[in-house]
Formats: C-alpha cells, structure tokens, sequence
C-alpha cells in the first residue's frame, strides 16, 4: 500500500509539473521571416508576455525593425552626403523615392516581404532570439516616415533645394539614428499622445514597446482617491 502511495504521489506529482509546463507562454525561439499570411502587417502569438505581461495583439520582431533603421540610415546618409556637400540631389532623389516606396508597403504588409529595407534587416537577424513589441505604434511611426520620405521625394524630385530640405532631410537621418543606435522610437513614443484607449478602458491591454517609451499614463479613473480617514 505505501509503494503504490508513492506511486500514486509521483505520478500525479508529474502530471502537474507537466500541466504547469504547458500552460507556460510560449514564444519563438528563432524568428520568422513571415507571417503565416504573408501580406498580413503582423500577428499575434498565443501565450506570448512582454515583461511579464500578457501580449494578445500584434507583434513585431524589435530585432528586425532596428535592423531596417540602421540600413535605412546608411542609404539616407549616402545620398544625402552629396546634396549637402556638393549640391548634388541626384543620389537622393533616388532614395527618397525608394524610403517612400519602402515606409508604404510596412504600414500594409509589415517588414516582409515587400519593404526592401525590412527584408535585409529581418534577414540580418534571423538567427537571433526575437524581441516582440506591439506593431500598433511601429506603424505609426512609420507612417510618419511616409509623410517624410513622401515631402522629400516631391521637393527634389521639383528640383526644389532649399534649406528647409535639408532641415527635414536631418530630422529623418536623426529618428533612425534614435531608433537603430539607441533603440528609441519617436514615432512610438508620440504614439500614445493619439490614443485614449486607457481613457475609455482603464483595463485595456495597450502594446508594449522597447524602453516603455509609449506606455500610456495612467488616466484620471486609474488614480486611487485619497482616503477619508
């Protein structure tokens, strides 16, 4: 009787270590290069958590996204040395029509695989463990990167120079610099400048991003009052 007690004690012992194991979050140990639709923007990834906390809306890799940033500041800078340097608006009317092209086909169908930006950068880091973040934000950031890019193609491709050119030409060098260099997204940090989500909802789940940079403060409804004592 005390051997099958044992038994008995083991074997449910194993059972619940095995349940807990199962319920743990899952994550991917290697990124993907597509989502399992592949002109999707992103997806969510069941049992994901971001810090600790449960992550059921759309994800991107961080990896990947400063990877393209860092690229994106290459081919910025290369074509942008020659307009300053030498009055030459050649090289960067090309490449204005490229980041313009590259910003609109993300806020559709993500990083891959139409953005040629995003493609070398999630091939750049595919053997590396991801780093999810919430894809909301991303995409408005780079739809602001649409906005520029798309008034820079227009002034030079008009054979527009001028100094505000170059101004708004040094203000997008410095947002990829920011996000590929020290990992902050200005796109995503006035993000939550343009969401009320938490005003509505003070339980709603809102993305996470690296750095917490767009965490929404919380609202009047989310402060305690104070005591009548």
């Amino acid at each position: 009787m005390w051997g099958s007690h044992l038994s008995s004690e083991t074997v449910q012992k194993e059972m619940e270590a095995n349940s807990a194991a199962s319920a743990q979050p899952q994550s991917r140990p290697r990124a993907t290069f597509l989502t399992s639709t592949w002109y999707k923007f992103a997806e969510s990834i069941p049992g994901l958590e971001i810090n600790g906390n449960p992550a059921p809306y759309p994800v991107v890799n961080e990896r990947a996204v400063r990877a393209a940033a860092g690229l994106t500041l290459i081919a910025a800078a290369v074509a942008f040395a020659p307009a300053l340097l030498q009055g030459n608006y050649e090289p960067i009317k090309v490449i204005t029509t490229l980041l313009f092209y590259d910003f609109t086909v993300r806020i559709f169908t993500g990083l891959t695989p139409l953005s040629p930006f995003g493609v070398l950068g999630t091939l750049l880091v595919i053997n590396q463990k991801p780093e999810y973040v919430g894809a909301v934000q991303k995409r408005f950031a780079w739809g602001i990167g649409v906005a520029l890019s798309f008034t820079m193609m227009v002034f030079t491709n008009s054979d527009i120079t001028s100094t505000y050119f170059l101004y708004i030409c040094m203000v997008c060098l410095a947002f990829m610099w920011l996000e590929c260099a020290v990992g902050f997204c200005v796109g995503c940090w006035m993000y939550k400048y343009f969401t009320s989500a938490r005003d509505h909802d003070p339980e709603a789940v809102t993305p996470a991003c690296p750095g917490g940079v767009c965490e929404i403060p919380p609202g009047p409804q989310d402060k305690t009052p104070p005591s009548s004592d």
